[in-house]
């Protein structure tokens, strides 16, 4: 059966995809200028004035922490946050101590400590890296965005059963360990090494993606022997989760709870089972259970009741009813349904 996409379900990753790659384009521009930047300040020679540590301040902030040296030089106190990269001077110095504060184009770039550079934050090495880091990581989710789209508008319709679901995921998996590992690259001496880490990176990305594909598909197929799902009657009221799914009354949005052992098996969705109830017929049969066909059960399921889920296929007269629940919440689930069928029976009789 073709399955429908509607052209804005995937205009809309295709569209935030190329703003996201627009944003990589804005940001690789202005790793030439941190470059030229860089190099002018490496060949420039910095005024070196005396100062005097007057304190040390750890500001904290979020995660990480900020380190602010105070100085004074010239007779005015300065607040300097120190770079977190390379030398580090600002656990060695004391209140007291005299260091040299280097001044380029108006701003204080380093302080000097016993022979020791310590770059501030106001240094321009290295800051081509931040931008461009954030760009590489983001270039392959722009990518994957635009894919995303194009493979829902022209390729998910029609694909093989399973594939439409794994194939994004699995895609997804690599496109993001590349976006990491890219992201990480910056933190080369160049940007020709940034590069070429990144580059290094798509083939082991590529066999994630491939490995989580071949695990997931592993994973799904042996969920198909459901010989271990024996029923069991529940000893008192439970309240399990489980989807009821087919064109009957009971079949429900959002009634993703099913209770057991108080009455007629109920959907609900409160999940303390008191309100909102809506019995299950005596009409309804159990027919086998299985696990997931891909393509065909709801896209939701596996990932709502994990990969090796199962559904309980029933019969409501000519109508087919689907219960899909997790692996281990289906004996007893299965044990209310076949208990209750064979007391219907047995009355009958």
């Amino acid at each position: 059966m073709r399955k429908t996409v509607r052209v804005w379900q995937a205009a809309l990753p295709v569209g935030i995809g190329l703003v996201v790659l627009l944003v990589c384009a804005w940001l690789f521009s202005t790793v030439p200028d941190h470059q030229a930047e860089e190099r002018a300040y490496r060949a420039a020679r910095p005024v070196s004035v005396p100062a005097r540590v007057e304190a040390k301040v750890d500001e904290v902030w979020g995660k990480s922490t900020r380190h602010w040296l105070h100085v004074t030089e010239r007779g005015s106190e300065r607040r300097l946050r120190m770079s977190d990269v390379g030398d580090d001077i600002y656990g060695r110095v004391r209140p007291g101590d005299r260091v040299t504060v280097e001044y380029w184009r108006g701003e204080i770039r380093a302080v000097t400590f016993d022979g020791v550079t310590q770059q501030t934050h106001e240094s321009p090495i290295g800051d081509w890296r931040m931008p461009l880091g954030i760009g590489l990581g983001l270039v392959p989710v722009g990518v994957l965005l635009v894919w995303t789209g194009w493979y829902y508008r022209y390729r998910y319709p029609t694909a093989p059963k399973g594939r439409h679901t794994l194939m994004p995921g699995a895609v997804w998996a690599a496109g993001l360990m590349e976006g990491t590992i890219a992201f990480l690259a910056s933190g080369a001496d160049t940007v020709r090494d940034a590069l070429l880490v990144a580059a290094c990176g798509i083939p082991p990305s590529a066999a994630i993606g491939a490995l989580t594909f071949w695990l997931v598909w592993r994973r799904i197929r042996k969920a198909d022997d459901t010989s271990d799902i024996v029923p069991v009657v529940p000893a008192s009221r439970i309240t399990v989760s489980a989807t009821v799914h087919g064109d009957v009354p009971y079949s429900r949005y959002g009634c993703n709870l099913l209770v057991l052992g108080d009455g007629p098996p109920a959907t609900t969705p409160d999940p303390a089972g008191r309100v909102a109830r809506v019995e299950l017929p005596d009409t309804l049969t159990v027919e086998r259970v299985r696990g997931w066909r891909l393509g065909e059960d709801p896209d939701a399921w596996p990932g709502a009741y994990k990969y090796n889920g199962v559904v309980i296929e029933c019969r409501d007269g000519e109508k087919q009813v689907l219960i899909a629940s997790r692996r281990r919440d289906a004996p007893v689930i299965l044990g209310v349904l076949l208990n209750r069928a064979a007391a219907g029976e047995a009355v009958q009789t």
